[in-house]
């Protein structure tokens, strides 16, 4: 048994992406006990627990195999993964590995082994490595450069559809808890986006203290709602001598008592490092002067074609005293603080398409699918350090639809080095590198 010690840049992972992209020398197999061995059939990725690979079909010498593979970077992680003590690998009919080191215990029968480490394109593990080793903003950074723009362009709608599928599991178990009443849903994800990535826990705590019934029951009153709003989100207990503070304190204290409220602490809100339009207070004011707020704003949404629409949807016209204040008391110079477009496409991203998509796969709607497609290639990109690095690599976002994708790429593969289940990477990889069939 060979007793060297070699320096393996990589872990089993990249072995899973070269066996499940054929990226081997498939000429003159043999096991390492020496039989010839054929792969007729790769077998499908297993990401759950188990054997790597399963319903490969493998011929060893005369004799056709059909099972799993597991694969390892030395065969003696067989033993040091405990796999000899479980059932679930007593069906594996061939050990691939790239450096076969000890012979693994057998189980029911001997397991066929087979060695990579001759069989692996040099230049390959190369470009692996390089990647790995990268000090560059992304791991491809050097290289992207060569990859065609038609790669991006194919995949965006995907990791668009990965970055939906992302929040699903939070969005349906908020579905469960408000018995799939979608309005109420898109109510208090609404809110928490109101609040920025700062306040966005406080606006969704002051979203589930004020029932949607309650909004509905007072809707043509819009100072009741403010002082709903600012009541249960804690604003209203301070010793003001300001004529709209009063108004709303005297309100609330009357709703408080008749809905039985119970408000929150102020001191959740935070205001430090905000720019003054951001705070908790003119957010606030915003969200109650939603022009559909308590209404079928979620099915309204839905039913409209285009982006203006959905301006329209989501127009809201603080009270005037909004306009010189920033927080109760102390005046301001007059600014307008309708809400903005930029805004409103925050909103319609983060807060209205995710729970639009569960709407159209929960239903069977693929036309609504293509239709958050066709919304987001109708918003602009947003503008961060993110999207400018990637315009520094000649990656430029044209609308939200790329903007998007983007962000998901680099945050869910480059930051984490996933290249391995990256297109990109996948290209860059094997560019002009090619395994013998």
């Amino acid at each position: 048994m060979k007793k060297t010690k070699l320096n393996i840049p990589f872990n089993e992972y990249f072995l899973h992406y070269i066996w499940k992209t054929k990226q081997i020398d498939i000429r003159n197999l043999m096991t390492t006990d020496g039989k010839k061995i054929e792969i007729l059939h790769f077998g499908h990725h297993n990401e759950d627990s188990g054997p790597d690979f399963l319903n490969a079909i493998v011929k060893i010498e005369d004799t056709v195999w059909a099972g799993n593979v597991e694969i390892h970077v030395l065969s003696s992680d067989w033993e040091k993964h405990n796999h000899h003590r479980d059932d679930a690998y007593h069906n594996v009919i061939l050990h691939v590995v790239y450096y076969h080191d000890k012979n693994i215990p057998q189980i029911k029968y001997p397991v066929p082994c087979l060695e990579l480490q001759n069989k692996i394109p040099k230049i390959l593990i190369q470009r692996f490595e390089n990647l790995l080793k990268s000090k560059k903003w992304i791991p491809c950074g050097d290289l992207i450069s060569s990859i065609e723009k038609e790669v991006f362009d194919i995949w965006k709608h995907g990791l668009i559809v990965e970055k939906l599928q992302q929040k699903e599991p939070h969005l349906r178990s908020l579905l469960q808890k408000f018995t799939f009443d979608w309005e109420t849903c898109f109510y208090i994800l609404l809110a928490r986006y109101f609040g920025g990535k700062v306040n966005d826990s406080p606006f969704e705590s002051l979203a589930n203290r004020i029932p949607i019934e309650i909004i509905r029951k007072n809707i043509s009153d819009s100072l009741a709602i403010q002082a709903i709003f600012f009541g249960q989100a804690g604003m209203l207990e301070l010793p003001l001598e300001d004529q709209y503070y009063l108004t709303l304190k005297e309100m609330y204290s009357f709703l408080k008592q008749k809905y039985n409220l119970q408000p929150m602490k102020n001191v959740v809100w935070k205001y430090s490092k905000l720019r003054p339009l951001n705070f908790p207070t003119v957010r606030i004011a915003q969200f109650t002067s939603l022009k559909n707020l308590g209404s079928s704003m979620f099915s309204s949404l839905m039913e409209v074609s285009t982006i203006e629409e959905m301006y329209t949807i989501l127009q809201a016209k603080p009270d005037d005293y909004w306009n010189t204040h920033y927080r109760f008391g102390p005046s301001s110079p007059y600014i307008n603080k309708n809400i903005k477009h930029d805004f409103m496409n925050i909103l319609i991203i983060n807060a209205f398409l995710p729970l639009a998509f569960i709407f159209a796969e929960l239903y069977g709607m693929n036309e609504k699918k293509e239709w958050i497609f066709t919304i987001l290639e109708n918003i602009h990109p947003e503008k961060n350090k993110i999207i400018s690095q990637w315009h520094n690599l000649d990656k430029t976002a044209h609308s939200a639809l790329d903007s998007q994708a983007l962000l998901h790429l680099y945050n869910h593969y480059c930051q984490n080095n996933k290249c391995l289940s990256c297109k990109i990477g996948h290209k860059i990889l094997c560019k002009t590198t090619s395994s013998p069939k």
